[in-house]
């Protein structure tokens, strides 16, 4: 298990992550035709495993919490769509 631990220590599993999420986002695009209401949340997300990749590599503090006061940013966006989008939607 070795393999792992260096794997993951490496931040190699976060470039795949972030690879599974850009395909995702093209996925979105090309086939729902729809990327606004989504990019928020799939930015939040890639905020969220770069911080992770920053804290596996011992990058500085700063960094860690640029990604995740943007992260934060990006959620936020996200939950103010769906209160916009939920006050137009009849209950």
């Amino acid at each position: 298990m070795i393999w792992l631990e260096e794997f993951i220590g490496s931040g190699a599993i976060t470039l795949i992550i972030l690879a599974i999420l850009a395909g995702e986002t093209l996925a979105y695009m090309f086939y729902f035709k729809r990327m606004r209401p989504m990019l928020p949340t799939l930015a939040a997300g890639a905020c969220l495993v770069l911080a992770l990749r920053t804290a596996l590599l011992h990058h500085s503090t700063i960094e860690l919490a640029g990604f995740l006061a943007l992260g934060f940013i990006f959620h936020i966006l996200e939950v103010w769509q769906w209160l916009q989008k939920s006050k137009t939607q009849p209950q």
